[in-house]
C-alpha cells in the first residue's frame, strides 16, 4: 500500500493493525527475513568459512580437485599457506570467482632470499588449471615485508598456474618489492602459461603486470597484460609482463615467449613494454603500450639485458621516453644490454644476440637512443632487425638500429663474454634528419671502430635468399646456395655493383622491381653462372669506351663464367649475353632505362617491325628505321622487315557481348477447376481479377494466423475452412499478364481493393467471429 494512502490521516502500519492484526506481524518476520538476505547476498562472508576445501575430485591430472567459489579458493590457499605445497596435485577452477570487497592473501606465503625462497615458506609446487575461468575483484593493499612475493599467488616453486583470467585487479602495495598480478616470484622451473590481468598493479619494486620476478629457471608463455604496471618511487625493475627475469645458472634458463603487453609501463629504471630487467631467452612478443622511464634502461621489450639471454623475434609499436637527459639506454626493443652481474649470481654468461626484431614505435629522450637499442655495451650481436621510428632524440649519442657502441672496463666482462659487437644486415628506414642527437648515424654510432664492426645495412630489405632477408643485395647474392635465386623484394637505388666469383650458379628474380647502380659494370662474372629473370629494369651509368657496360664476363677456361638474361629490361646492349629461347627487343622509346628488353624469342618477334641477324645473334626492333640504322655499323648484319600488322595495327575493338535473352516469367500454376455448379472466388463470368500487392497481404496473412491458431482443428475435419481461405488456396497468385503489367513500388499509387470484393471476403469472417463469440459467452454462462 502506498504510503500516501491513510484513512483520517492515519498511517498506513495503523490502518494495517486496525483491520488486519495478523498483517503487521508478518510484515515483520518479512522484513527480518529480507535483512537476513541482503546479509547472505549482498555481504562478502569470511573467504575460508567451515566446508569442503573442494567440490570434489582426487587431485590428478584426470580428475583435478575442483574450486568453485571463493571460500573454496580461500580454503584451497589456507592449505597451501599451511604447509601443503600439493606437490604433484592438480586443482582446476570450475567456475568464475569474486574476490571482491575484502583484502586477499596470496596463495604460497614465501619471503624471498636471492634467488630463491626464505627458509619458513609455503609455496606451491602443483598445478593450478584455472580452465579459462575468471577471478575478479583481486585487492591487496599489505605486505608484510618488501620481500615477500604478493599476488593471487605468492611464490611459485616449481609449479604451474593456467589458463586463466584476472579482471578488476587491484594490487597497491607501495612497500613491496616482488608483486605480480598472477603471481609475486616464479622460480624452481615453474610455469606461468596463457593468463591475462587487467586492472592495475604497482609496487616499490620488482613488479610486473602478470609475475613480479623470475629467478634462475622457468617459463613465462602466452600470456597478456592490459594493467597498468607502475614501480613506485623504487629502483624500479618493472615490465609488462615480469619485472625482472634474473640470475643465471648452468644447467637451464628462463624462457618469456608468445607474450602480449597493452598497459602502460611507468617506473624509474629497468623499465620494459615486457620485462624490466632481463637475462631471459625472449621471443615472439610484443609491446603496445606507452613505456615510460625516469632514470636508465628503458626499452619497448625489455629495460635491461643483463649478461645472457636473447631478445628475438619482438615487436614494439608504441612510444618509449626516458626523462633523465644523462640516463643511458632507451631503446625500441632493448634499452641498455651490458655485463656487469656478480659472477656468483650469474655463471652462465654469454653475448647477447638481438635478431629480427621490429619498432614502430617513437624513441625519446637519454643520453642514447636507438631504434632496436639505445645503448650496447662490450660484446652482442644486432642483425635482422627493421626500425621504422618516426622520430629518434636523445641529448648526445643516436643511430636508426643503436643509438651508442661502446666499451665497459673489460673487467666487467664475464670470462666466457669476447668483447667484439657485430651490427649489419639490419634495416632503418628512420632518415637521418628524423634523428636528433649531437652525434648521430643512420644505423649505429660507433664509439669504437676498433673493436665494433658496423656493416651491409639498409633503408629497406632488398632481397629474399637462403630463407632470409637481405637490405644489401651482394649479401643476398652471397648467401644463396649453388643453384640458388635471390628474389627482390623491393626496388634498389644507387645499389653497389654483383659480384659473382665463386663458381656458383645464382638467379637473380627481378620480381617486378628496378635497380639503379650506382656504377657499371653492374653485373661482373669472373666464375660462375649469373642468370637475371624475371620483369623489371636494370640500369647503370654508362662505362666511358665500353661496348657493354652493364655486364662484365672475365672467366677463364679454370674457372669459366657466363651472364646468362632471361628477363629485364636494361639500360644498354647486352645482345652478346641473352641466354637461348631468348632475344633482345630494342624499343622503340627515347628513354634508356628499359630500352633493351630481353624476352622469350615468339614474344619478341611478335612485338618487332624488324630484325638484324649478325654472326649468329638475332636482334628484333620496335621501329624498322632504328633496326636499319643499327645494321649500317655491321657490314655482315642482314636486316628483315617485318609484318607491320603486328606491333603497329590496333586491336579491333571488342565484339560488345550480345545481351542475354529476356528471363521468360515463369508460368503460373494453373487454378483448381471449380465443380460445375461453382465459380472460382473472386471472378466474374470467367475473367480472373489479378490482385495487387496490396490484395495479397491480407490473404497471406489470413491464411498464415488459420494455419498457426487453428491448424489442429482444420487438419482434423476441414469443417471450418471458409471462402477466404479457398479463395487463398485457390486464386493464382499472379498471371503472365501481370508480370508485364505491375510497375516497380512506388511508381503508381496503389488503388486498393474492390469494395465489392472487399465485402464478400469480409462477410465470412463477420460471420464466423460472431460464431466464436456466440459459444464463448455460452462457454461462460455454464460455469456462471
Amino acid at each position: 500500500v502506498p504510503m500516501s494512502c491513510t484513512e483520517s490521516g492515519a498511517p498506513v502500519h495503523a490502518l494495517t493493525a486496525k483491520y488486519f492484526p495478523h498483517a503487521l506481524v508478518s510484515l515483520r518476520w518479512a522484513a527480518i527475513a529480507f535483512a537476513l538476505l541482503t546479509l547472505i547476498f549482498l555481504v562478502p562472508t569470511a573467504w575460508g568459512a567451515a566446508g569442503p576445501t573442494f567440490q570434489g575430485g582426487t587431485g590428478t591430472a584426470d580428475d583435478p580437485y575442483l574450486v568453485v567459489d571463493a571460500n573454496q579458493l580461500a580454503r584451497f590457499r589456507d592449505a597451501v599457506n599451511g604447509g601443503d605445497d600439493f606437490a604433484g596435485k592438480t586443482v582446476r577452477l570450475a567456475a568464475d570467482v569474486n574476490l571482491a570487497g575484502g583484502e586477499w592473501t596470496p596463495i604460497g606465503a614465501a619471503t624471498r632470499k636471492g634467488s630463491g625462497v626464505a627458509a619458513g615458506s609455503t609455496p606451491f609446487r602443483g598445478a593450478f588449471d584455472g580452465a579459462g575461468h575468471t577471478v575478479s575483484g583481486l585487492s591487496i593493499t599489505t605486505s608484510p615485508d618488501a620481500d615477500y612475493a604478493v599476488g593471487l599467488f605468492g611464490a611459485v616453486d616449481g609449479g604451474t598456474v593456467a589458463d586463466l583470467r584476472l579482471e578488476g585487479v587491484s594490487v597497491n602495495v607501495p612497500g613491496s618489492e616482488l608483486a605480480g598480478g598472477a603471481v609475486g616470484l616464479l622460480t624452481g622451473g615453474g610455469a606461468v602459461r596463457a593468463v591475462s590481468v587487467a586492472g592495475s598493479v604497482s609496487a616499490h619494486a620488482g613488479v610486473g603486470g602478470v609475475v613480479g620476478r623470475m629467478t634462475l629457471t622457468g617459463t613465462i608463455d602466452n600470456c597478456v597484460n592490459s594493467a597498468a604496471v607502475t614501480a613506485v618511487n623504487g629502483v624500479g625493475n618493472v615490465g609488462g609482463i615480469v619485472g625482472a627475469a634474473y640470475y643465471t645458472t648452468d644447467t637451464a634458463e628462463m624462457v618469456i615467449e608468445n607474450c602480449t603487453n597493452t598497459g602502460g609501463i611507468k617506473g624509474t629504471q629497468a623499465v620494459g613494454g615486457i620485462e624490466g630487467l632481463c637475462s631471459a631467452f625472449v621471443s615472439n612478443c610484443a609491446n603496445e603500450g606507452a613505456v615510460e622511464g625516469l632514470h636508465y634502461s628503458v626499452g619497448g621489450i625489455a629495460g635491461e639485458q643483463k649478461n645472457y639471454g636473447a631478445i628475438h623475434r619482438c615487436a614494439n609499436s608504441a612510444a618509449v621516453t626516458c626523462e633523465d637527459a644523462g640516463g643511458y639506454g632507451c631503446g625500441g626493443i632493448v634499452g641498455w644490454v651490458r655485463y656487469d652481474g656478480a659472477a656468483a649470481a650469474y655463471p652462465a654468461s654469454a653475448a647477447v644476440p638481438v635478431t629480427d626484431n621490429e619498432n614502430t614505435g617513437a624513441i625519446h629522450g637519454g643520453n642514447d637512443a636507438g631504434g632496436i637499442v639505445g645503448c650496447f655495451y662490450n660484446a652482442g650481436t644486432v642483425t635482422g632487425n627493421t626500425n621504422a621510428a618516426d622520430t629518434l632524440s636523445s641529448s648526445q649519442f643516436g643511430g636508426g638500429i643503436v643509438g651508442n657502441l661502446q666499451n665497459a672496463p673489460l673487467g666487467s666482462l664475464p670470462a666466457s663474454v669476447k668483447e667484439g659487437i657485430l651490427v649489419e644486415n639490419n634495416v632503418s628506414s628512420t632518415a637521418l634528419d628524423q634523428i636528433s642527437a649531437p652525434l648521430r648515424e643512420p644505423y649505429a654510432y660507433n664509439n669504437t671502430p676498433v673493436d665494433f664492426t658496423v656493416r651491409d645495412n639498409g633503408p629497406a630489405w632488398i632481397a629474399n635468399a637462403n630463407h632470409g632477408r637481405w637490405a644489401v643485395l651482394q649479401r643476398a647474392l652471397d648467401a644463396a646456395p649453388d643453384g640458388g635465386t635471390v628474389s627482390l623484394t623491393a626496388d634498389g637505388a644507387d645499389a653497389a655493383p654483383l659480384a659473382l666469383a665463386d663458381g656458383r650458379t645464382v638467379t637473380l628474380d627481378l620480381n617486378g622491381h628496378n635497380l639503379a647502380f650506382a656504377k657499371a659494370p653492374a653485373l661482373t662474372a669472373t666464375w660462375g653462372t649469373f642468370i637475371v629473370t624475371g620483369e623489371g629494369s636494370v640500369s647503370a651509368p654508362a662505362a666511358e669506351g665500353a661496348a657493354h657496360s652493364l655486364i662484365a664476363v672475365t672467366g677463364s677456361a679454370a674457372k669459366p663464367a657466363a651472364v646468362q638474361l632471361k628477363g629485364g629490361s636494361y639500360s644498354a646492349d647486352v645482345a652478346p649475353y641473352v641466354a637461348p629461347k631468348y632475344a633482345e627487343l630494342v624499343r622503340d622509346q627515347k628513354a634508356d632505362a628499359g630500352k633493351f628488353a630481353v624476352l622469350p624469342t615468339k614474344e619478341a618477334a611478335s612485338l618487332a617491325r624488324a630484325k638484324v641477324e649478325s654472326g649468329g645473334r638475332t636482334v628484333y626492333y620496335e621501329n624498322a628505321k632504328a633496326a636499319r640504322t643499327a645494321a649500317k655499323a655491321d657490314p655482315k648484319a642482314k636486316v628483315t622487315l617485318l609484318p607491320e600488322s603486328k606491333p603497329d595495327k590496333p586491336d579491333a575493338p571488342d565484339t560488345p557481348d550480345k545481351p542475354d535473352a529476356p528471363d521468360t516469367p515463369d508460368k503460373p500454376d494453373t487454378p483448381d477447376k471449380p465443380a460445375a455448379d461453382e465459380k472460382p472466388a473472386g471472378t466474374e463470368g470467367g475473367s480472373s481479377t489479378v490482385p495487387s500487392a496490396h490484395d495479397g497481404a491480407a490473404p497471406d496473412f489470413l491464411g498464415s494466423h488459420r494455419a498457426g491458431s487453428h491448424g489442429a482443428a482444420a487438419e482434423g475435419s476441414g469443417a471450418e475452412t471458409s471462402g477466404i481461405a479457398q479463395m487463398h488456396a485457390k486464386a493464382p497468385a499472379f498471371t503472365a499478364k501481370t508480370a508485364t503489367a505491375v510497375k516497380p513500388a512506388g511508381a503508381v499509387p496503389q488503388t486498393g481493393d474492390d469494395l465489392g470484393t472487399v465485402a464478400a471476403a469480409l462477410i465470412p469472417l463477420v460471420a464466423f467471429s460472431a460464431a466464436a463469440a456466440a459459444l464463448a459467452r455460452t462457454r461462460l454462462k455454464r460455469r456462471n
